[in-house]
């Protein structure tokens, strides 16, 4: 395995590069081996579109799995393979898990009458989201969206899936005491059938619920203490392999 990991002014920023570097020693340790092999590369996201970051890929770059932002991630992904990552937020098949009305649709969809909608991209990760009343609705840009009923959340945490299986779950808002439902996480994983090889599954508890927020490829994602470095470095490298298979 080989990661290409993105730094900051010259550090590494991320809580999921920092995890994998931990990883990467306990396979070393574990093994006895240097199997694994690691590049950096200062990166900095422009939030001014007028300035541009001559970012300098190489052709050795190719063979490495990128570990970064989302720009950097999809920077690379532009660059080597022409293709730009697009959301997971919600499957369809995990529709009848959110407790709340959910469909994809564009901006000439219908409003339902509901005095305000929650709104995400299903286009660009990072593009547009937030809660939209009726007028801003009609007035968003032309493009395909999600839209889901508001919904109230008393605690969300991160699941973390391989392969088909639960490996881990975080805390990362609200209250860290009120748990979710392990068993209908389970359900919510066995009814995805079109899953990645490793993906995490944001999930929402409220009036003793648990239901889906959304879900991420296994890229450029929180980890909020996730830290099973047994599978963390083969999580990364199957997914990005997997997606490249994909998109060919």
């Amino acid at each position: 395995m080989k990661f290409l990991i993105q730094k900051v002014d010259g550090e590494v920023r991320h809580d999921f590069s920092l995890t994998l570097l931990e990883s990467i020693r306990f396979q070393t340790w574990l093994t006895q081996t240097q199997d694994i092999k690691v590049k950096y590369l200062d990166y900095f996201e422009i939030t001014d579109p007028d300035m541009i970051y001559p970012i300098q890929w190489k052709p050795m770059h190719h063979d490495y799995v990128p570990v970064g932002s989302v720009e950097f991630v999809s920077e690379f992904l532009g660059h080597f393979h022409n293709h730009t990552p697009k959301p997971i937020n919600v499957p369809v098949e995990l529709f009848d898990y959110c407790e709340r009305s959910i469909w994809n649709g564009d901006k000439n969809g219908f409003f339902k009458g509901y005095g305000k909608l929650f709104v995400k991209s299903n286009d660009v990760i990072k593009g547009i989201v937030g809660i939209l009343n009726e007028d801003e609705f009609h007035n968003l840009p032309s493009g395909n969206y999600q839209f889901s009923e508001p919904i109230d959340i008393e605690s969300e945490w991160r699941a973390f899936v391989y392969q088909g299986k639960l490996v881990g779950l975080q805390n990362y808002s609200g209250e860290f005491t009120m748990f979710p439902s392990v068993v209908e996480i389970e359900n919510m994983i066995d009814a995805y059938k079109s899953a990645p090889i490793a993906y995490t599954l944001d999930v929402g508890v409220f009036d003793e619920k648990t239901f889906v927020i959304e879900a991420h490829d296994l890229f450029s994602c929180g980890l909020y203490g996730f830290s099973d470095y047994r599978v963390y470095p083969h999580m990364l490298y199957r997914w990005y392999h997997e997606y490249l298979n994909k998109i060919k």
